[in-house]
């Protein structure tokens, strides 16, 4: 199997949501790390992909942290159906105004949104192929074609390594008005770059024609909000209106899910 190298001081993104931020930040990333991915069924080739090294890349990082998104939300919505019912029912008939549910509360603590972490390698580090693109023998093609795959080192990745997070614009009732909000359309285009992450994959696009095209259109090719990796810098996170009132929490969850389905169905591509 051939494999290569990143050089220390390299750069490379991971994919997660909101909620696991403080356990890495306590523990690192673990040395094998479970493969973000939607159902095998509605996500061509990824059948019989190992669970091997963390998985890092650029836009696959988006992909990672919208299956990631995608699956718990699906399952938030699920185990408490009854009351996201009525939730989604009173953000439709009382438009921008914050429902008053006490049954909210516990479920938000649950509700994670989608975060990419930008990690600079500390030391040399091993890299294998992904193998939703080339095969195990083309590690070098595989990350510097697609920029996609699986690092490879004992022990995993320190928390020290993890430099910051991006994470999109959060939106209060305010900004639930309008489509046409600036705050809404920004929130959309970070949506966007999720999507691109799904359309490498499904259709094999290169991640360089992407991220030209999106930097070329909205001038970032990132998330339009970021912050340091550290326990002060969390502190704030979480005590963000968005984050800290469980109705805006489970607000964007909803625009989040809802922005990124439709723009899924643009490119005909199947979320769950």
């Amino acid at each position: 199997m051939s494999e290569f190298k990143l050089a220390a001081g390299s750069h490379v993104k991971y994919g997660c949501i909101s909620t696991e931020l403080y356990p890495i930040l306590r523990q690192g990333l673990a040395a094998d790390m479970p493969r973000q991915g939607f159902d095998q069924a509605t996500a061509p080739a990824q059948e019989a992909i190992p669970a091997r090294g963390i998985m890092v890349g650029e836009l696959m990082a988006y992909f990672a942290a919208c299956a990631a998104f995608c699956k718990a939300t699906s399952a938030l919505h699920q185990d408490n159906e009854q009351v996201m019912g009525s939730f989604v029912n009173a953000l439709q008939s009382q438009h921008g105004e914050k429902p008053q549910m006490a049954e909210l509360e516990n479920i938000a603590l649950t509700a994670g949104l989608p975060v990419i972490l930008e990690i600079e390698l500390a030391e040399d580090c091993i890299i294998e192929a992904d193998h939703q693109f080339t095969d195990a023998s083309e590690a070098e093609k595989s990350w510097k074609l697609w920029r996609s795959g699986a690092l490879l080192r004992e022990g995993g990745i320190p928390a020290s390594w993890i430099k910051k997070f991006y994470f999109p614009r959060l939106l209060d009732y305010r900004d639930a008005t309008s489509s046409k909000n600036p705050r809404t359309l920004e929130q959309t285009t970070d949506c966007a770059l999720m999507v691109g992450g799904l359309m490498q994959v499904w259709h094999k696009d290169t991640p360089a024609d992407l991220l030209h095209a999106f930097r070329k259109q909205y001038g970032r090719i990132n998330f339009s909000q970021h912050s340091n990796f550290d326990d002060t810098a969390l502190e704030r996170f979480f005590n963000l209106n968005s984050m800290l009132d469980p109705a805006t929490r489970l607000l964007n969850q909803m625009t989040i899910w809802q922005d990124i389905d439709a723009l899924a169905k643009k490119q005909q591509i199947p979320l769950m």
